[in-house]
């Protein structure tokens, strides 16, 4: 039984009177685009996830954390897709010391459970600005792993579509001479009507 698959997998490259160059040409960009797909796509989703990887690390550069108190019970931001409170944290006004030994005060994400006295952990920028608290390793290599199968599986998509586009063109191409062929052969010289 393996032995009649391999004869039917390769038939195009065997010799054939029926055989066309476009047959041929279908066959070859078949190989190069499976070739380009496993050479290509691992190497642009493992370059993406490292790029994807630095950047998200790249985010905690210039900030550093101080510890802040509430000065006010913690307001759960709506959810997206419900438009209820819950689900996506809370923010509140809160207090802390700038690095110049000044008291601050603005709006952050806390805890949902949050209390006014209580104390939690703000990031901040050089200007001692609230920033968002960046990614930790754990979620800049997840963030990294995920943009990087996705870049690969987006290279893998797109070299296949063009092979796709490729075999829909010979076939259109195919067809156009299969047509001409038949008109040349229902001429009145070629072809006896009853």
């Amino acid at each position: 039984m393996p032995k009649r698959k391999s004869r039917m997998w390769w038939w195009r490259w065997r010799r054939n009177p029926l055989r066309r160059r476009s047959d041929v040409f279908e066959a070859w960009a078949g190989v190069v685009a499976v070739m380009v797909v496993l050479l290509t796509a691992p190497v642009v989703g493992v370059t993406a996830a490292g790029a994807a990887e630095r950047s998200a690390l790249d985010q905690g550069r210039g900030l550093h954390h101080v510890s802040a108190r509430l000065l006010e019970d913690a307001t759960a931001i709506p959810s997206r897709f419900s438009g209820t409170a819950g689900g996506e944290g809370a923010r509140a006004t809160v207090r802390w010391t700038t690095s110049d030994g000044s008291s601050a005060s603005g709006r952050a994400s806390v805890a949902a459970d949050s209390r006014a006295g209580s104390h939690t952990t703000v990031w901040l920028d050089d200007a001692d600005r609230i920033q968002p608290a960046p990614p930790t390793p754990a979620q800049a290599e997840a963030q990294g792993a995920a943009l990087g199968a996705a870049s690969g599986m987006g290279t893998g998509v797109l070299v296949l579509g063009a092979w796709w586009v490729v075999r829909m063109r010979l076939d259109a191409r195919r067809s156009v001479w299969w047509d001409r062929a038949w008109a040349a052969f229902d001429t009145p010289q070629g072809h006896r009507q009853a």
